[in-house]
């Protein structure tokens, strides 16, 4: 069994540690597995692998910024199932100036209070390691480390988290190492665009809206143009108001036209836009699983990029900065493909297709912030290639990420739920249609917890 003063030390090579439950991945869907997981089992028996070197630090909450805000409000960002309002008695405690659940606070101080909460159930963590590959063994997996070691477990969680973007087609090779064109918009920048010189921010969502809130705060005053297939932006979030039942009952004949004409029948009824979406979000997957292919790739093509706006909003004040950097001529968003990008030895050249043809965009720095790549056949990581060669996953609906049954078990190539190993979060998205933001990923923990240890 792995001690908590592991999670300091350096391992020697060849090294073996045992542990009942292995989670992989210590962001916030790891984190949120093991607080549930830790109210029904021995936390001691319970180890976090996390290659960072802080915890509850994923993707979205290592933010140093200010800046950079929940998405959801406080009153519904509580890592507990059973008490979605523990962020706000937080606030209350560390802050009472901020205890105010309408609010939507920075993204680090949920990444604390995330932190805070893990650090009290005592789980050990095992930091600077990764996972690059896995075997079961009977009633065993083993967990090899990148650093030679390994971990045999009973049971594992996969949490890694979001894969990075599909990387932008055609970029040259003097574009790529120049240190201007950046894909991994969360890792440290090679370099900071020249005060005034163009930037263009592939994509137009809330990746794209963080990184231009970070380049304004960090002193860049120079134009941004986001380029995306459909030019839109993140709608804004409203004043709290009622939620009505969903507006697409659970009978709906499953078709995308019939999921959207009684959206459009809710709107005509006087239904606000904003209410008849958050109608929708604990049904969004029941009515996604009854969905045939046909019907979920009709979806995707034509209604997912509306639905995406108007799910994921900008929190008030953001979305008021961004009105005023459109008025005041310092972000333009353009509808348009990227599809390529080269470099000169001064600056970047972005060939992008229109509708009117093509155009060329002169920029100092290019970064890459559309969506995830969740095809995990084009992901070039270990262990999620580790997965598929050896058939313990297989692809999930639309060949996004993996395929998992009701529990979070991995489908194996033979079509049978793993009684090993168990995914959460965004690597579910293979079956669920809502599965990466918190209230959703703290209700899998919470079911994931208590599948595995029923009372």
């Amino acid at each position: 069994m792995l001690d908590r003063s592991l999670s300091g030390t350096t391992l020697s090579e060849g090294d073996h540690m045992k542990t009942r439950i292995a989670i992989i991945g210590g962001g916030a869907s790891g984190v949120l597995a093991a607080i549930h997981l830790a109210q029904r089992t021995d936390p001691k028996e319970i180890m976090v692998i996390e290659p960072r070197a802080r915890i509850a630090r994923g993707v979205a909450y290592s933010t140093t910024e200010p800046v950079h805000l929940l998405n959801v409000r406080a009153a519904n960002m509580g890592a507990l199932a059973d008490g979605p309002g523990d962020f706000v008695s937080w606030l209350a405690q560390h802050g009472p100036d901020t205890a105010d659940g309408t609010r939507f606070m920075p993204r680090m101080v949920w990444g604390d209070y995330l932190a805070g909460r893990f650090g009290a159930t005592g789980i050990p963590v095992l930091h600077g390691r990764r996972v690059t590959r896995l075997e079961v063994r009977g009633g065993t997996t083993i967990l090899h480390l990148d650093d030679g070691n390994t971990v045999e477990t009973g049971m594992t969680v996969l949490a890694m988290g979001h894969a990075l973007p599909v990387d932008i087609p055609c970029v040259d090779g003097i574009a790529r190492d120049s240190g201007r064109y950046v894909r991994a918009v969360w890792d440290t920048w090679p370099r900071w665009p020249a005060a005034d010189a163009p930037v263009v921010l592939v994509g137009s969502g809330l990746t794209a809206i963080d990184v231009l809130l970070r380049l304004r705060r960090g002193g860049y005053g120079g134009v941004i143009t986001m380029i995306s297939r459909h030019g839109l932006l993140p709608c804004a979030h409203g004043p709290v108001e009622p939620v009505p039942s969903p507006v697409i009952p659970a009978d709906t004949t499953p078709t995308a036209r019939q999921y959207l004409r009684h959206v459009r029948v809710a709107l005509k009824n006087g239904v606000s836009w904003r209410a008849a979406v958050d109608s929708l979000r604990p049904c969004s997957n029941a009515l996604w699983a009854r969905l045939p292919d046909t019907e979920r790739r009709r979806f995707r093509r034509h209604l997912f990029h509306r639905w995406h706006t108007a799910r994921h909003r900008m929190a008030p004040p953001v979305a008021r900065r961004i009105a005023e950097e459109i008025a005041t001529g310092r972000l333009v968003v353009r509808r348009g493909h990227v599809a390529g990008l080269s470099g000169n030895g001064h600056d970047l050249r972005v060939h992008v297709r229109t509708r009117a043809g093509e155009e060329e965009f002169a920029a100092d720095m290019v970064m890459n912030c559309t969506a995830p790549d969740t095809n995990f056949r084009r992901v070039d990581t270990p262990l999620l290639r580790c997965l598929l060669d050896t058939g313990m996953a297989v692809p999930g609906d639309l060949d996004v990420t993996f395929a998992t049954d009701a529990n979070g078990a991995l489908v194996g190539r033979d079509g049978k739920p793993s009684t090993r190993l168990h995914a959460i979060g965004p690597l579910r998205a293979g079956s669920l249609f809502e599965t990466t933001a918190i209230p959703e990923i703290r209700q899998q923990a919470h079911a994931l917890a208590a599948f595995l240890f029923p009372s």
